[in-house]
């Protein structure tokens, strides 16, 4: 019964419950006899084996003639009674002791007696205790010392506030006489001397009174500081139980102590003066019964305010609060704890408006119960969105969409670059984080009932050049194909350049834009390959709503950027289990970025089955007759230059247009729209594939020099990607070839090189610069000239100053070098016809025709 009271007691107390840290708690689990033996019960009857105190003092004997006493006593244990006092007694567990107690249903506690030792009046009275600590022996006649003492104590590490007990007290002499309650506190150590105190005594010094700081404390050494201590004297005079609690008086409240002692005294510990004694005659002196000792914990609030004002009605029993009328800001809300150990964490609900204050006491980690939760409702947030209202980038409003969370604007980024209004004003909380190596920062908006954060991501892109672009896509078909600019912006770092491609399509669906960074770029020559390889490590994405939800973790770019053209593949590798682990199941997406002046495309991988049902548009996106390359099997019937696997049904050669290709194929057709000039026109051609030189055609490579002319030797077949000169009465003989074997022109040597000449072809419309071009039956030298694609010029190696201002032209065993200008020749010049007859009259008379004048073919218009 005492301890269901006891219980429910402490839990309307708040501050209080859990709070025990003494050993034996309301002395519950018995006593142990002086000789070590445990109190037990059996029919209410003491154990047979119970031991007996006896004094130090006065020698042991069984004659009461000579004023000896023996008492049974026993200590509670956990606890240590006085060896002075013979009469310290667990009660209530036998009729044989106290039997009173039984009807009150106490069950066991602690009855001390103050008595008085000696023989007749010869003797002393000291004061019976408990004490944590151990109590050294000393109750003869020396007047500093007559209470006795203890020393030592518990190892402890916990900050309580206060020490309750619930005592009574009878007083047998009727004269004031008090008890004491003492507790104390400290770290480090004491050490106590042995000494004479008066002639032929010695007595242990008390530590106690060092401690204290009590009178006569003796001689005490060591590193001990006193950190906290209780020091409470009482008087009753009736015989009721009373609560009595007892603050502990915090010396240092930061310092955690090392030890404690706590003493309980059924009279005046400190002075033997204040002890009384009926007589020697009486067995007992004044009693004091103790039960259910503890260390108090408060884990409690003593007062809240809000801006510095106390709030009234505060009680710190009650643990809810309506502060309804206030907005919740956590500078203005302050309390004050209780307890000198306790502290306090706060949590704070935006979206209800409820702030909970939960108090722990110090031993919370012991007892887990020890604490007490607060709770105040403050006015409540407002719906909240969890959005913005206005964003603002460099000055520039940006248009939100509440679809929208990645947006890409031109221009850097400051520290002051981003500006907003969050929708939800002060409930909202908004943060900016900028990442550096990617561009772009990320505006995370939190509010009350929002469980989470809205985010806004914001791409700083760079101006730079752009490309018009044709792009096709393909995962396992043809997607898409569109047109579209491509961005070339200067990189971060030297010699790099960044590829932009916005509004990606993929699927029908505006993924969001690509941004490849730090691509290196060395142009030799107005041309520079571009390669750059993403892994997992460079967490790359596609900036955009969709784009953002495929987990890529490889990227390659290969291309080249050559005279204003850009020509490139992305390669890009993303898994549609996201990242989560396991085995990653891999897609692959292709892009073509290719040029509309870009002489061939290459969609020949799976990734571009069907395109042929598109090769009408894909060719509309050109500005010339591109080769095109389809995986094997596809449908294209009969379009020019699509190659399908390794097959051409025909090649369409358009003169004026670039020409490349980076593949070998055959083509079963071949023409051209390039009219060669008969009459033994002299011209130079280069082409992708060789053939048989067809009858009334010649066609002749570079063989040697002599002197200020080149010498051309006539050839039955020619090479792909050589250099030639022609003479042919059939303008169009190369629409009549059949079956040629293409041959990339992709790293393709066009050159012919005989001594310190190089007869060289082109593909493109150029500008070149001491080179020698072909005109009026000569290669005249020129300083810059521009070469159109399928033409040749010649260069000659080493210093041009030496070199002659033109070559005369000389294809072995036919009529070359046929002028296209009518020459200022006299008449005194010889002039003959082609048949070798001499005519008279100068070049101004004479009807249109070819003439020979000084071994020169000229033409008369």
């Amino acid at each position: 019964m005492k301890k269901q009271l006891l219980t429910l007691a402490l839990l309307a107390v708040a501050g209080t419950a859990g709070a025990q840290q003494l050993p034996n708690v309301g002395f519950e689990s018995g006593g142990k006899s002086s000789n070590g033996s445990t109190l037990q019960t059996s029919s209410g009857n003491v154990d047979a084996n119970l031991g007996l105190f006896t004094t130090s003092c006065v020698a042991k004997t069984e004659s009461k003639a000579q004023g000896m006493r023996q008492r049974p006593g026993f200590e509670p244990i956990g606890w240590n009674g006085s060896n002075v006092n013979q009469h310290v007694v667990v009660d209530g567990t036998s009729a044989a002791l106290v039997t009173e107690m039984q009807s009150e249903g106490r069950g066991r506690y602690v009855k001390l007696t103050n008595s008085f030792v000696g023989a007749g009046n010869i003797g002393a009275t000291a004061p019976a205790y408990i004490t944590l600590g151990t109590p050294w022996v000393h109750a003869c006649s020396n007047t500093d010392h007559q209470d006795g003492g203890t020393y030592g104590g518990e190892e402890f590490k916990f900050r309580p506030d206060a020490i309750k007990g619930i005592y009574k007290r009878t007083n047998v002499s009727g004269k004031s006489e008090n008890a004491h309650i003492i507790a104390y506190f400290w770290t480090g150590t004491f050490t106590s001397n042995i000494g004479k105190k008066s002639p032929g005594v010695i007595s242990k010094e008390d530590v106690d009174r060092a401690i204290m700081g009590k009178p006569n404390a003796g001689t005490i050494t060591g590193t001990g500081k006193l950190i906290a201590s209780a020091d409470y004297s009482f008087a009753t005079t009736n015989d009721d139980w009373q609560e009595i609690v007892v603050p502990i008086n915090w010396v240092d409240k930061t310092t955690v102590p090392a030890k404690m002692n706590v003493i309980i005294s059924s009279a005046d510990y400190w002075n033997r003066e204040n002890i009384v004694s009926v007589s020697s005659e009486k067995e007992n002196g004044s009693i004091l019964e103790v039960d259910d000792v503890q260390f108090v914990y408060y884990h409690a609030l003593s007062s809240i305010s809000y801006n510095g004002t106390n709030i009234s009605g505060f009680d710190e029993n009650t643990t809810t609060y309506d502060l309804s009328s206030y907005d919740y800001d956590e500078n203005k809300f302050g309390y004050v704890l209780k307890g000198v150990g306790a502290s306090a964490v706060r949590n704070y609900n935006k979206e209800t408006g409820v702030l909970t204050v939960t108090v722990n006491g110090n031993n919370v980690s012991a007892d887990p119960t020890s604490k007490t939760v607060y709770t105040f409702q403050f006015k409540k947030a407002p719906t909240c969105t969890g959005k913005l209202t206005s964003l603002t980038v460099n000055g520039e409003n940006v248009e939100l969409s509440d679809d929208k969370q990645f947006y890409v604007v031109t221009g850097e980024h400051s520290a002051n670059s981003i500006s907003y209004v969050a929708e939800d004003g002060a409930y909202a909380t908004v943060e900016e984080t900028y990442d550096e190596v990617n561009h772009y920062s990320l505006i995370s908006v939190t509010a009350p009932g929002i469980e989470d954060p809205t985010c806004y991501f914001v791409k700083f892109a760079k101006a730079g050049d752009q490309y018009l672009s044709n792009l096709f896509i393909g995962m396992g078909k043809m997607l898409d194909n569109l047109q579209q600019n491509v961005e070339i912006a200067k990189g971060d770092k030297e010699n790099t350049i960044d590829l932009q491609l916005r509004n990606f399509i993929f699927k029908g669906t505006n993924m969001g834009d690509i941004f490849v960074y730090g691509i290196p770029y060395n142009p030799v020559d107005g041309s520079a390959k571009l390669h750059k390889e993403l892994g997992v490590e460079d967490h790359f994405m596609i900036f955009g709503d969709a784009g953002a939800s495929l987990y890529i973790p490889k990227l390659v770019l290969d291309g080249d950027l050559t005279n204003g053209k850009l020509n490139a593949v992305l390669d890009i590798s993303w898994d549609s289990t996201f990242g989560q682990g396991g085995e990653a199941a891999y897609n692959k997406i292709v892009v073509n970025v290719c040029a509309p002046s870009a002489t061939s495309v290459d969609l020949s991988d799976a990734n571009f089955t069907d395109a042929g049902s598109e090769i009408s548009k894909i060719l509309g996106r050109f500005q010339g007759s591109p080769i095109v390359y389809l995986p094997e099997g596809e449908k294209v019937n009969g379009v020019a230059n699509v190659v399908v696997g390794t097959t051409a049904s025909s090649l369409s050669l358009a003169d004026g247009y670039d020409w490349g290709v980076t593949k070998n194929f055959t083509a079963a057709a071949v023409s051209c729209d390039r009219v060669f000039k008969t009459d033994n026109y002299v011209q130079s051609f280069v082409l992708p594939f060789g053939f048989t030189v067809p009858t009334g055609t010649t066609v002749a490579e570079l063989s040697s020099v002599n002197g200020d002319n080149l010498v051309f030797k006539p050839v039955t077949e020619t090479v792909a990607n050589k250099p030639y000169l022609v003479v042919t009465n059939d303008g169009e003989f190369i629409n009549k070839l059949t079956n040629v074997q293409v041959k990339a022109t992709t790293g393709a040597d066009l050159t012919t090189t005989v001594g310190a000449v190089s007869h060289i072809g082109s593909y493109t419309a150029q500008n070149v610069a001491n080179v020698y071009g072909y005109a009026n039956g000569k290669f005249v030298k020129a300083n810059t000239g521009p070469v159109k694609p399928f033409r040749t010029y010649v260069k000659v190696a080493g210093a041009q100053g030496a070199a002659p201002m033109a070559f005369g032209v000389n294809i072995e065993g036919t009529v070359t070098g046929i002028n296209n200008a009518t020459t200022t020749a006299t008449a005194k010049e010889a002039i003959y016809n082609l048949q070798g007859v001499r005519v008279s009259g100068d070049l101004k008379h004479l009807t249109k025709g070819v003439y020979i004048v000084n071994g020169q073919k000229v033409v008369v218009k």
